[in-house]
């Protein structure tokens, strides 16, 4: 499949290298034949060139971990052995990329996950050259880290340093070029083109991958993904093992600002808005009547969106003007906006536009992980009146859902027992009285559809329950 890719693009570059030619001489001629490699060749060695450009420029990291071993929990013993747990040394392998070098000191950009838990860091340069790394940051959300390594001794290293490309400027079917240490085969090359951009596969917290179809595979991690013009366009990270041709490669723009953060912050300061926000689905749209934004589901006490007004059930259309598209534009355009800047949120709330200024804050290191839920009535469903103690334990009012049948409107709705309705289409529910009263209502009103919101453990979460 990779050689026909790459045959396939061949034979398209000598069409339009032959259309772009004098056109009336080659109706003339009728001979446009292979026999004229002209074209192929001057790609070839273009390609080369790049390559021959760029591969100084990558290097293999090895990773010393010392782990945890116990010989006899592989067993299913009835009993203890009375036995401190082994520790032995594991050696992780991956690749990396010059980015810079100032005062004596190189820059390596490349994983986290290659580095993380390291006791000791080597990084080879050539065959004949290695060094000892230090960390300079980390950052698991986004799977970057930073190495540094003293110069001396180091040839000619400035002329080793990758240039960097835009990788906002990426398009889907341009070439691909990964250059890593897959099984620790060095500076092994792979060709392809890009074959989605904005990818999430669910494995860091901020997510916006290249994916491509030039082989990615073990150790290449931390390498680079050049373009034709032997520019970094992303960090190689990850592979789906169960498939082919599904390589993922952090875009090089976001690498370069969690890089520029590390090394003038030590870590990496995000922007905070304290939200928790979805995609409006066809099913949310349908119940709420609107196309466009990112859906609030919850908003964090004491936050800035807290403190500057923001409500569950408001929609986010824009920020400071610029259109929102998906969660990921919010999530993204939040990060990298400086704490303490005022940003104008433009909302809709109960179907009218309003502008909202809001102080983004500084993301705090440690907040609880929040993940929105779901909820439902006798539509498969069996609610309760919460007690008094249980409003009090919990911080919320609605009702409380003790039962949901497998295969009923409720089940598809994906509400949970143990969920806690609050609102029924932004109508605030504390009893089951007004719950039943207020799906009166939407059916008097002739809606098929009811949106609730549910409380599941400490976070809101939208779902749309069909109440026909």
């Amino acid at each position: 499949m990779k050689a026909f890719t790459l045959v396939s693009f061949l034979m398209l570059a000598l069409f339009l290298a032959c259309k772009a030619e004098d056109i009336s001489e080659l109706e003339k001629s009728k001979t446009v034949t292979l026999n004229n490699s002209g074209v192929l060749e001057s790609f070839q060695r273009e390609l080369t060139r790049v390559i021959d450009k760029v591969s100084p420029s990558v290097v293999t990291i090895f990773a010393r971990q010392e782990v945890e071993f116990n010989p006899f929990e592989e067993f299913d013993l009835p009993f203890r052995f009375p036995i401190e747990p082994f520790r032995r040394e594991r050696r992780s392998l991956g690749s990396g990329v010059i980015v810079k070098y100032e005062k004596g000191k190189v820059y390596i950009l490349t994983n986290n996950h290659v580095v993380e838990d390291a006791k000791s860091i080597t990084v080879r340069f050539d065959k004949h050259t290695e060094k000892e790394a230090r960390i300079v940051g980390t950052d698991p959300k986004t799977d970057i880290a930073v190495l540094e390594v003293n110069a001396k001794g180091l040839k000619e290293i400035s002329k080793k340093i990758a240039k960097l490309g835009d990788s906002d400027k990426v398009r889907v079917g341009q070439i691909a070029i990964a250059i890593g240490n897959p099984y620790g085969l060095e500076r092994t090359v792979t060709v392809g083109v890009v074959s989605a951009l904005k990818r999430s596969i669910g494995i860091t917290q901020y997510e916006s991958y290249i994916q491509t179809d030039a082989a990615i595979n073990p150790g290449n991690s931390g390498g680079p993904l050049i373009n034709i013009y032997g520019e970094v366009i992303g960090i190689n990270t990850a592979i789906v093992a169960s498939g082919q041709g599904l390589g993922f490669a952090i875009p090089i723009n976001l690498a370069r600002w969690v890089m520029e953060q590390i090394l003038k912050h030590g870590r990496v300061i995000r922007g905070w808005l304290g939200v928790v926000i979805q995609e409006i689905t066809p099913n949310i749209s349908e119940a709420i009547g609107v196309k466009e934004g990112i859906l609030v589901a919850q908003v964090v006490e004491g936050s800035p969106a807290h403190k500057a007004g923001l409500k569950e059930g408001d929609i986010i259309i824009a920020i400071n003007e610029k259109k929102l598209d998906s969660v990921r534009d919010l999530q993204f355009t939040v990060m990298k906006t400086k704490p303490g800047t005022e940003v104008t949120l433009t909302i809709i709330r109960e179907g009218k536009k309003k502008k909202l200024r809001v102080k983004i804050g500084e993301l705090p290191e440690k907040i609880s992980s929040r993940k929105p839920s779901y909820e439902g009535e006798n539509l498969g469903l069996t609610v309760r009146d919460m007690t008094p103690q249980e409003k009090a334990r919990l911080g919320v009012e609605g009702v409380l859902v003790t039962a949901v049948v497998p295969g009923s409107p409720a089940d598809h709705s994906g509400l949970r027992p143990g969920d806690i309705i609050i609102r029924v289409n932004n109508r605030k529910i504390n009893n089951v009285r007004e719950f039943n009263r207020a799906l009166d209502r939407l059916r008097e009103a002739g809606k098929t559809k009811a949106l609730l919101l549910v409380r599941r453990g400490e976070s809101n979460l939208y779902l749309v329950l069909s109440i026909k």
